[in-house]
This record gives structure tokens, sequence and C-alpha cells, in this order.
């Protein structure tokens, strides 16, 4: 019996869907569903495109950067960097109502800029920053909430491993992408910690000042602890936009600058430190790279059944405003990102939306940046949220329904900022416009 295309594809979302319910790796989900779609569709003689398909798309140039800013990132946890992230930032905000929810963000979102992973800063910032809120009297929700949330700013905040992935699909520039993750990031981290000044502001019990002062002598010290990392920040990014390099070649700069810092300056660079980077990268970098090609399986079976022409044509034939159509593309994500990890649903919705996305006029690089922020959603709303997991796992006394709780109004701060992309797209597309 041959099925039709449309109940194949819808077979085989159903099946995904399934198997996720049953918490079956991601990874293993994609394939199959990709896999038996396929065989519904071509028989067993098209099994030979997943070979093909996981190939193909595990050779983009573009992705060689994901593990090595991983290992950026790895390197430097080992170092207390996180520790003295959050003691320069609190020795800044310690006067501000909610200081230490602010010193968590602004740590977080310096974090970010290094090691493109939320998980590891919502690790490595957490383990200090809430345990250090809590002990103060701030409420666990509030606390939680504010590492939790500024952490998915490494998503977006360059270098952002899920740009990097947006363009191995696409074939946009990673170096532009960067470049329209800046404004957008710095935009939100200043929402976050306004949203945390005026809250503690507004309800002094979620998080009672301290009487604690710092002199200047003492905050100029905190931020020279710090330097070299901000150092790191602006060579990886300048060797970028200067054209000394690709974006490719400024992570493996950026690795190998990262491993000296650890060594001569913080002398971390031990047997057992380097046992622990280098396996840790090795288990994020694979994982990473397993959805990568079983999500091209999955979407080279959505390919074969034509429906990013499909979907293009029934949005172009629409007779509503492209934005009307836009706004409802990021109603269905918001909703899927409950569902689907941020990584694998990128993967898989990119291929199908961005042709469609051109057909409506708009900019695959301005929606590039906006799918992230969007994307920025699943990793925070339960129940598949990462961070809210990673955020339990190194603080254990959390309620996990604290860390719910606490994760909504930043939720609304998310939303607000892409209705803001969408009405003034060169938020998003300025910065390229003039850099790259």
């Amino acid at each position: 019996m041959i099925l039709s295309h449309g109940l194949v594809v819808a077979l085989a979302v159903v099946l995904l869907l399934v198997l996720i319910a049953v918490r079956t790796p991601i990874f293993i989900a994609l394939s199959v569903s990709g896999i038996g779609g396929l065989l519904c569709l071509t028989g067993f003689g098209g099994l030979k495109l997943v070979p093909l398909a996981m190939g193909a798309q595990l050779q983009e140039y573009a992705l060689v950067a994901a593990p090595l800013y991983i290992l950026l990132g790895e390197a430097l946890a080992v170092t207390g960097l996180g520790r003295d992230l959050f003691g320069a930032a609190h020795r800044w905000f310690t006067r501000v109502p909610g200081g230490l929810g602010a010193s968590a963000i602004a740590s977080s979102t310096l974090f970010g800029a290094m090691s493109g992973v939320s998980i590891s800063s919502v690790a490595l910032i957490g383990r200090m920053a809430v345990p250090e809120m809590l002990s103060r009297g701030y409420k666990p929700g509030f606390a939680a909430g504010s590492v939790a949330a500024s952490g998915a700013l490494a998503m977006l905040i360059p270098p952002s491993l899920m740009f990097i992935l947006y363009a191995s699909v696409t074939g946009e520039s990673v170096a532009a992408l960067f470049a329209g993750g800046i404004v957008p990031g710095l935009l939100l981290a200043a929402s976050m910690i306004g949203y945390v000044v005026v809250r503690a502001k507004l309800n002094p019990d979620s998080a009672p000042r301290d009487g604690e002062r710092f002199s200047w002598r003492e905050r100029w010290t905190a931020i020279g602890k710090i330097t070299p990392a901000l150092v790191l920040i602006a060579l990886v990014l300048g060797s970028i936009y200067t054209g000394f390099a690709t974006p490719t070649e400024a992570a493996a700069i950026g690795a190998l600058l990262a491993f000296a810092m650890t060594g001569l300056v913080y002398r971390e660079l031990g047997r057992q430190n380097l046992r622990l980077i280098f396996t840790s990268t090795a288990t994020v970098s694979a994982a990473m790279l397993a959805i990568v090609g079983s999500a091209f399986v999955f979407t080279q079976m959505l390919v074969v059944a034509r429906v990013p022409e499909a979907l293009t044509d029934f949005v172009v034939g629409l007779d509503v405003h492209p934005y009307v159509v836009l706004i409802g593309i990021m109603l269905v994500l918001i909703l899927l990102g409950c569902l689907v990890d941020a990584a694998s649903l990128l993967l898989v919705v990119t291929p199908i939306l961005v042709p469609a996305i051109e057909e409506l006029g708009f900019d695959p690089l301005w929606f590039g940046v906006l799918l992230v922020v969007n994307l920025e959603m699943a990793v925070i709303t339960p129940p598949v949220g990462l961070n809210l997991y990673t955020m339990k796992s190194v603080v254990p006394e959390l309620d996990l329904g604290d860390v719910f709780r606490g994760i909504a109004p930043y939720l609304a701060i998310e939303t607000a900022l892409i209705l803001l992309m969408i009405a003034v797209p060169g938020t998003a597309t300025y910065l390229p416009s003039v850099i790259t």
C-alpha cells in the first residue's frame, strides 16, 4: 500500500513526538522517525540517502568551529573564572536593589561571550551565585530564575553555537550572524537586569538589600582579575571582524589562548583538569554532532516529501499580511520549544521555514537571529528546558517548582524582544551591515 506524502510526514512527526515523550534520546528519535519516513516514501532504495545526508551535513566547514568553541569554554570552566566574573559583577552592583541577581546576569552574559553553551553558563555561575543569594535571604525562584534565564544568553551572544548550526544549514555568514546577535543579546541582558532591579525595589522580600560595601580600589582590582577573559573575548571577536580570521579560525585561536590562560594565568592546567576538559568537550561535541546528523536525516525525509515547497506555496498563497504569518510561526515555535530541545528544533525547522520566509520578503539573516531568540525560550520552558534541570542539578536543594515559577517573567521579556525585533528589524541587521 502506497501512502501519501502528507500522511507519511504526519506519521513520522507523531512517531518523533511519541519517542520524545517516552524520553528516547533525541538523536535516536530523529533518526528512527526520519528513516521510517524514508522507508515509506522511497522503499529500501531510499536508505542510501541516510549516510549521504549525514556525511554531507557533518562535512560542513562551519561546524568545525563548534567543538573548538566548546573546548574554549571547557578550558575556562576549570579556572575559577566564573567565581571571578561573579565577584567582579557583585562589587559593581552591590548598591543596586537585587544586586546579586543583577551580578549573576552580568557574569552569565560575559561567560556566554566565551563559551556559546547555555548549560555550561548555568552550571558555572549557578553553583556560586544561587547559594550566595539563598544565604542572603533571596527567594529561591528569584535566585534560580535569574541564572537559568541569563544562561540562555550564551545562545545569542557570539560565539553562539546556534548561529553556527543555522549557518551550516542555510549557508548564511557565521560572522554576520554573530554580529546580528550582539545588539539583541545586550538588549536582553539589560532588560533582565532591569527586571531584577525593579522587582527587588518593589518587593524587597524577594531580594533583601545587604550592607556590604566595596571601595573603588576593590572594584577595579576585581576587574583586573577578569581582564584576561575580556582580552580573550576581544581577540576572538576582533579577529573575525577585522578580517584577520574566519569564525572557524578564530575558534582555534580562542581555544589556544584559553589553554594558555588556564595554564599560565590561572595555573590550573594539571593532568586532572586536562582530562576533565577533553572529556567534557568530547561528550558535548559528540552529542551535538549526533543531533546534527540525525536531524539532517529527518529533514532529508521532509525534503523527499517536498514539505518545504508545499509549505512555501501554502504560506505565499495565504491572503494575509506577511507579519501575521511570521507571528504565527513564532507562536508555533514557542509551543514546539516546550517539547523539543533548541538545537534539534533549529536543525529541523530551518530548512522548512527559510524558503517560505524568503518568499515572504524577509531577510534570512534577520530571521536567523529572531529564530535563536525564540529558541532561547526552549531551554527555559518545561518540560524539556535543559537550563532548568541544570540549575536543579548544581543546586540540589532547590525545588523544581520554584525554578519553574522563577523563569516565567523572563519568558515575557524574551517575547517582548521578539516583538521589538519584528517591529525594528535593524536591531539584528544594522550591525552586520556595518562590520561584515
